[in-house]
């Protein structure tokens, strides 16, 4: 049991994270985030710190649409993607309906 002296203050994100339940869905999301939040701390797991990922690439993205795409799977396999010459790009328009 824990007593009144012992409680762990709540942490800024978890404060954010319940204003939003309470904001979007009432008392009762308010209610079930402290439940699973208090479930969350009884069972004393941490969250997993993961860090950014950042890919770098020289040069600029080449245009697919136009040059298509060639990829080397290993040294006798190549899978080859081109746009034909005579296929345009296709236009998609919804009909609109009156009620």
């Amino acid at each position: 049991m824990v007593e009144p002296d012992e409680r762990q203050p709540v942490s800024d994100s978890d404060q954010a994270m319940l204003e939003r339940a309470r904001a979007r869905h009432g008392s009762v999301g308010a209610i079930v985030f402290s439940a699973m939040l208090g479930v969350d701390k009884v069972l004393g797991r941490k969250p997993k710190d993961e860090g950014a990922v950042v890919w770098e690439a020289s040069g600029e993205p080449e245009d697919i649409d136009a040059d298509g795409i060639t990829i080397d799977v290993d040294d006798q396999t190549k899978v080859v993607s081109q746009l034909g010459t005579d296929k345009v790009a296709r236009r998609v328009r919804k009909k609109r309906t009156a009620k």
